[in-house]
């Protein structure tokens, strides 16, 4: 059987069309998933950054009210006594000196003690002492214990603001402090606003890393995900550009094997019976009733093989008959021809339909050799499932090759199936020598 040796590549057809396969569909991925991922990452940072920072400002302006009540109730209000609310410079000095660390230590740019009238009685400002002014509804709520604190970040502009209206945005302080028995004072405390942005940084720093962090391990998680799906989208791609090349090479080879048969037979044959028929009408004699015998068999012969080759074109057995009938109408010229032909079905295999007309044509492009190239006097089939496997096994006891000599030109049908095959994640093994006949096997996944 002059069947192609599994190195032969291509088709003959120098004008056949050829897919060069792109390489691009990885780097699609990844950069789709880059993309998306900053998209992502941005959609969701964004609002934790806001909202952290609001969160952070907050949790700072509570130190602060936290740290201002701390001082007011252990540093302020026990020594609040009479000598300080009559003004007297002893009192006032040594609560200047017991504040003074807080200054330097907080960054606390003005203090003043408020009695429940709206006088102020103590400031490290000596000259508001003694200022009265009237106290704001949510001053007297304070006072009254109807909250812990309260807090404003803002420019200073009010009448009692004489000091500290060119300072800028300063965070404001109230709280209400007292010993048992005496009357509720308000402590007021102005802190410079670094100081806060320096603590709402802190806890930024404390909030953000893990968020982010969580958000980084999460995408890199993704990513291998990702790049798997990348790899088997390209490994897809691959095969489905390799079956469409392979589709386009069996195309070309089926035209130019219908081209080659047509012409080495039926075209042939008929231009031989139209030569003899013009001779007899130049002789002005009729046909010999021999003659019209020999032309009668010859025109059912090339009728036969018309039928073989639209058979071949589209074997309608496939889908009547299932891939076992199928299998046994490709014995019909075997037969015909006076060769010895055997079928055999081993097991339930039950294919799809692409695996059936794979297997299909891989029977008819070796029995097609065999026929015409191998000298066989015998042809066998085997279709079995094995495991997993379902395998097709196509012998002939010809002539066989030397597979090392190369294949005849235009014998490339075996390559193209080859290579089918294999894209279909099966294989396709050739075992032939000279006079020790040939064996095609066919193995694809179930």
């Amino acid at each position: 059987m002059a069947a192609a040796p599994l190195g032969a590549t291509g088709t003959n057809n120098p004008e056949a069309p050829h897919l060069v396969p792109e390489n691009s569909e990885m780097r699609r991925a990844i950069w789709k998933f880059l993309i998306g991922s900053l998209a992502t990452l941005l959609i969701v940072v964004v609002p934790v950054v806001i909202g952290a920072s609001a969160i952070s400002r907050q949790q700072a302006i509570d130190h602060a009210i936290e740290r201002t009540q701390s001082t007011a109730d252990f540093a302020v209000a026990p020594f609040i006594d009479e000598r300080l609310l009559a003004g007297e410079p002893s009192a006032l000095d040594r609560l200047d000196r017991l504040l003074q660390p807080r200054f330097e230590r907080h960054r606390i740019l003005r203090i003043k003690v408020w009695s429940s009238d709206g006088l102020i009685i103590y400031s490290d400002e000596r000259s508001l002492i003694g200022q009265q002014f009237e106290l704001q509804p949510w001053q007297q709520e304070l006072l009254a214990g109807n909250h812990p604190g309260i807090a404003h970040f803002e420019p200073q502009t009010g009448f009692e603001n004489t000091f500290e209206s060119g300072q800028g945005e300063m965070l404001e302080v109230y709280v209400a402090t007292g010993t048992a028995g005496s009357e509720p004072v308000l402590y007021e405390t102005y802190y410079q606003p670094d100081e806060v942005r320096a603590d709402e940084r802190e806890m930024m720093l404390g909030i953000l890393p893990p968020v982010l962090g969580a958000l980084a391990v999460l995408q890199l998680v993704q990513l291998v995900p990702a790049l798997r799906m990348a790899r088997r989208l390209q490994r897809d791609s691959a095969t489905r550009r390799q079956l469409l090349q392979r589709a386009i090479e069996s195309s070309e080879l089926e035209r130019q094997r219908l081209a080659r048969d047509l012409h080495d037979d039926v075209i042939q044959d008929l231009s031989g019976v139209a030569y003899a028929l013009e001779s007899f009408e130049l002789q002005d004699q009729p046909p010999s009733k021999e003659f019209l015998a020999r032309t009668r068999a010859l025109v059912q012969d090339n009728i036969s093989a018309l039928r073989g080759i639209t058979t071949e074109l589209y074997p309608p057995d496939l889908a009547d008959l299932g891939l076992a009938g199928a299998l046994e109408r490709l014995g019909d010229p075997v037969r015909a021809r006076g060769l010895e032909w055997h079928l055999r079905v081993v097991g339930d295999p039950a294919p799809d339909a692409q695996q059936a007309a794979l297997l299909y044509r891989a029977a008819r492009e070796a029995i097609t050799n065999a026929i015409k190239h191998a000298r066989a006097s015998v042809i066998s089939v085997e279709l079995s499932l094995s495991g997993d496997r379902l395998q097709l096994a196509v012998y002939d006891d010809g002539e066989g090759f030397e597979r090392a000599a190369g294949a005849p030109e235009g014998h490339l049908g075996l390559q193209i199936l080859q290579d089918t095959v294999s894209a279909a994640g099966g294989r396709l093994d050739l075992r032939t020598a000279p006079r020790q006949g040939t064996e095609v096997l066919v193995s694809l996944p179930v």
